[in-house]
């Protein structure tokens, strides 16, 4: 597979293409968490970490580097620096050892590997790559096709195949590959028999692979999660009754939800008790625990009545797992299901709300569900109620939840950490923009008065302008509903601008509708600078994005505010640095007004002040800006990334456990197993503020 000459083309549509973890068959790659590898007695978190110890056979203290990263990005971005130590022959011998190394992982996680494998049926297996042609493919022409060598694909259809004929004994006894020097810590690696259980290095193993890197601070790169100090595997499994779910632990129950589970409908006479949430991020809270003001009905008299323990499921959002077992005593919407336990001692609610939000049984209420479009698939009372749970002895399953609230508490630590470095990394970022934006950037400039309070003395030579004399401002009313009589369009939505700094057409952007007036007027041009005008938080109004190249069919949404700016005064790049810059921004946070709810009006925008520098000025200062901010930017974007692949971690960690992969009736809780609220509070995700006043579970 070494020639220029294997490049491939692959439609779309008739491949099995990755590119994200998260995705259906995110597992094949070799970012995908959840598939540790053992090799020589040492467990090695990814595909990705073991691909990257292989290049320093003869550097083990990079290996132990490596090995020590809990994220599979960081251990490849560890490995970075010393790619010039990399072994001579690595070009010549990196496709057999991705080979194998893929081997190892069919071997170490083959029931749930192999069974992705076979999922993929005869269609060809295309890593969707960006950038690199040799492993993956490149999208091209509307993005229904990808050209590319697509290495890492083939190797898994290579393996696919294997699985298919050989059956178990394509995942036995590994070979190492025949190239010289192929070694681990200065041992060479040795042939792999068989499947060895999903267990974690023991602690002494942890401790020296972690070590420094576990303390308590912004560059903590892995949480010292906890393992099962025994033989992680039961001792005997048996075929689950529900098609999602591997082998499950023989002596556990397993019956249909309307063994233990009966519907409820009491309603509520006053509608004075607790409110309640259902997010398929929280599961079932009060709201008066959410961070943002959401909206209040008139009355909740008749809302139903859900007691702790009851399972709660937002009907029209089961197929986002946006539902839970109640801890609380309050009521939630009419609309929803509610399920109480025929005997309340057979489940421990925290049991239940892990096992209920687990990707196997995501895909089964997306198999149960009716609807005829996926956004408004509906779980009805019947469909949920023949579904198989599991049932673990009420023992166990305690255990289950103190070990894995232990290991959140872990990781909610973990997560508090990159986000205290990502908002340093932001102030720091903000303060280098502001200086740019309002001085320039020679400091012996002398400067003026500059007539505004707030912004003080600028450059001599600058102006300062209302934002309605450099830009045309629109507001929009286009909605996320679609409605027949309009032409379809792609929606730049809110959460897509207060995410993102740019909006560019390879974004995942909402399906929706728009009159032909809406879209002459708001599809969104380069140079575009798009405002949050509304928000539950004044400090998130005015969040802005620009548009560096013009994006036909996309359009932009309702609560933002569209500046189209005269090119001819002031550059769209350096008006979005000017209004995310705190000084500048700080002017739209006084200026929005409301009670639960903040909004700009349009006069408000329109009389902004902006400062002005010559235009070749705004280049130079834009230019240096990018330079400037760059390594900010990927150190904030590294840590979000690393955030991203330890919840997946977790997320893989609480299936193996819940569904019995994971022993850990004889984990004993440590001296750090400190499990506070707070800590756990921290795994809730940093959502962009609910722009529509509903609750992020379609409450109304």
């Amino acid at each position: 597979m070494g020639g220029r000459d294997q490049t491939r083309t692959y439609r779309r549509k008739e491949s099995v293409v990755f590119l994200k973890t998260d995705e259906p068959f995110g597992g094949l790659s070799n970012m995908a968490g959840g598939y540790p590898i053992h090799v020589n007695g040492v467990r090695i978190l990814t595909s990705e970490a073991l691909y990257q110890v292989c290049r320093f056979p003869h550097l083990p203290d990079v290996q132990k580097m490596i090995i020590g990263q809990i994220s599979p990005m960081t251990a490849k971005m560890r490995s970075k620096p010393y790619r010039k130590d990399s072994r001579p022959d690595w070009d010549q011998v990196r496709v057999r050892i991705m080979r194998w190394c893929l081997r190892m992982k069919l071997a170490n996680n083959w029931n749930t590997f192999s069974e992705l494998l076979l999922r993929t049926g005869e269609r060809p297996i295309v890593e969707e790559s960006r950038k690199d042609d040799f492993w993956g493919a490149k999208v091209i022409d509307d993005g229904g096709t990808l050209v590319g060598m697509n290495v890492l694909g083939r190797l898994l259809m290579e393996l696919r195949e294997q699985v298919k004929q050989q059956g178990r004994d394509a995942a036995l006894d590994v070979a190492p590959p025949d190239i010289p020097q192929f070694l681990l810590f200065g041992r060479p690696i040795e042939v792999a028999s068989g499947s060895p259980p999903p267990q974690a290095a023991d602690a002494q193993e942890q401790g020296s692979l972690f070590g420094a890197e576990t303390a308590v601070s912004v560059e903590a790169s892995a949480p010292p999660v906890a393992a099962p100090s025994h033989k992680a595997a039961y001792e005997a499994y048996r075929t689950a009754r529900m098609r999602w779910l591997p082998p499950v632990p023989e002596h556990w129950n397993e019956q249909r939800a309307k063994t233990f589970f009966r519907e409820v409908d009491e309603r509520s006479r006053t509608g004075q008790e607790e409110l309640l949430s259902v997010s398929h991020l929280t599961g079932v809270t009060p709201r008066s625990q959410k961070n943002v003001t959401m909206f209040k009905a008139a009355s909740y008299v008749g809302s139903k009545l859900c007691q702790p323990g009851d399972i709660v499921i937002n009907t029209l959002w089961a197929w986002m797992a946006a539902l839970g077992a109640s801890r609380h005593a309050g009521i939630v919407s009419p609309a929803y299901g509610v399920y109480r336990p025929r005997r309340a001692d057979s489940f421990n609610p925290a049991y239940l709300d892990y096992l209920l939000r687990t990707r196997a049984y995501v895909a089964e209420y997306i198999g149960r569900s009716t609807g005829i479009r996926a956004s408004r698939l509906r779980l009805y009372p019947n469909q949920f109620l023949d579904i198989p749970l599991l049932q673990p002895p009420r023992a166990e399953q305690d255990q289950i939840v103190t070990y894995l609230r232990a290991q959140d508490a872990h990781i909610g630590r973990f997560i508090k950490a990159k986000r205290d470095m990502i908002a340093l990394l932001t102030e720091q970022k903000l303060r280098i923009i502001d200086q740019a934006v309002t001085r320039g950037l020679d400091a012996s400039v002398r400067l003026k008065p500059s007539g505004i309070d707030w912004l003080g003395d600028v450059p001599e030579h600058w102006n300062v302008a209302l934002l309605k004399h450099i830009a045309d401002v629109r507001f929009s009313g286009v909605d996320k509903h679609s409605h027949d009589h309009e032409t379809p369009v792609r929606l730049c939505n809110y959460t897509d601008v207060y995410k993102n700094d740019e909006i560019t057409g390879d974004m995942e952007l909402m399906q929706a509708t728009a009159t032909v007036g809406e879209i002459s007027r708001l599809t969104l041009s380069a140079g575009d600078v798009i405002i949050t005008k509304d928000s539950e938080s004044p400090d998130d109004i005015a969040v802005p994005a620009w548009v560096p190249e013009s994006l036909p069919g996309v359009v932009c949404a309702y609560h933002l505010g569209l500046l189209r700016p005269e090119p001819e005064r002031i550059l769209g790049e350096f008006l979005f640095r000017a209004i995310g810059s705190a000084r500048i921004a700080e002017q739209f946070h006084v200026l929005a007004t409301g009670v639960t709810r903040f909004a700009l009006s349009k006069h408000d925008v329109k009389n902004a002040v902006i400062p002005l520098p010559p235009l070749d000025e705004q280049k130079a200062i834009c230019k240096w800006l990018s330079n400037e901010c760059k390594p900010l930017e990927d150190a904030i974007q590294r840590a979000e990334e690393e955030i991203r692949l330890i919840r997946e971690y977790r997320d893989r960690l609480i299936a193996d456990v819940v569904t019995g992969q994971v022993d850990v009736r004889s984990w004993v809780r440590g001296p750090d197993d400190v499990v506070a609220d707070e800590d756990l509070a921290l795994l809730a995700d940093e959502e962009a503020p609910d722009a529509d006043g509903e609750d992020d579970d379609g409450d109304n």
